[in-house]
């Protein structure tokens, strides 16, 4: 027999030394997900962290930040991405991210329960790198980190996060319920999809202003003053982010929840925040 007969899977599978956030394919998340050991320290942050989050959910409190730290290595990381798997239930084909927490795992029964009730909450959850989604020349800018979670939030939405005021044309029409209507008539009068080829914005202001005029009715004058999506004239502050945020909260069910993972590998640390409706 082989040494590596004795193992259950196999030895020379592909196995990512460095756990990444912005790794979100199925094999690098079922992989995740498998072969993740809870540890006797794990189950204790597990416990620590659930309890307190379904505390949450029925009693709000404004105490909403978790601070994840650790040295280099320490798993940091990898225990950030099984939160954001738990606590979205992520599917993979006809599997919950759940599934994987059985009593094998989990032999604690209140633990499970815990988790199942986060599970089964009503929550987004975006995970990102924070370094990686800002601006690289204004990255010390008094807006910059609101200018990100703006950006990540309009991405998780469908919107184009990476020109903001387009991302907020987009909503506007949205609101309306023309949003749809507008993508329908930028595809009569271009040719194109309109989330493909938006970052080309610039070579399509002719087709953007006739699909406005198509899908709101505004006249043609209207139309072109829309196209002006320079950021130097879009204003952004914190106040402003979070009404959009409740606002999106508002239109969702009571009890949904926006839960926000960022990480920053500078500082060796991992921050999670969450913000909910309260």
């Amino acid at each position: 027999m082989n040494i590596a007969e004795l193992f259950q899977k196999d030895i020379y599978r592909n196995i990512n030394g460095v756990i990444k956030v912005g790794q979100k394919d199925d094999e690098n998340i079922r992989q995740e997900l498998e072969e993740y050991v809870v540890t006797n320290e794990l189950d204790r942050h597990f416990r620590t962290f659930f309890e307190r989050y379904t505390n949450g959910l029925s009693n709000p409190t404004d105490k909403m930040g978790v601070w994840i730290s650790g040295f280099f290595g320490s798993g940091k990381s990898h225990f950030l991405k099984i939160l954001s798997y738990l606590l979205a239930n992520h599917q993979l084909e006809t599997s919950r991210a759940l599934d994987y927490f059985d009593e094998k795992r989990i032999p604690d029964p209140m633990l499970q329960a815990l988790l199942a009730q986060a599970a089964h909450n009503s929550c987004d959850v975006i995970l990102f790198n924070i370094d990686s989604k800002a601006d690289a020349n204004n990255k010390n800018h008094k807006e910059s980190i609101t200018k990100v979670f703006q950006k990540v939030f309009d991405e998780h939405l469908g919107y184009f996060g990476t020109v903001l005021p387009i991302a907020e044309f987009e909503r506007q029409l949205d609101r309306q319920g023309k949003y749809a209507a507008f993508q329908q008539a930028f595809l009569a009068e271009s040719g194109l999809e309109w989330k493909e080829n938006r970052d080309a914005w610039g070579f399509h202001q002719d087709a953007i202003a006739s699909a406005l005029q198509t899908s709101t009715g505004m006249s043609a004058e209207a139309a072109n003053r829309l196209l002006d999506f320079s950021e130097q004239n879009y204003t952004l502050s914190p106040e402003k982010f979070a009404g959009m945020v409740k606002q999106y909260l508002d239109s969702k069910c009571d009890l949904n929840h926006i839960l926000t993972k960022r990480t920053r590998y500078a500082s060796l640390r991992t921050r999670t925040t969450y913000t909910s409706k309260l």
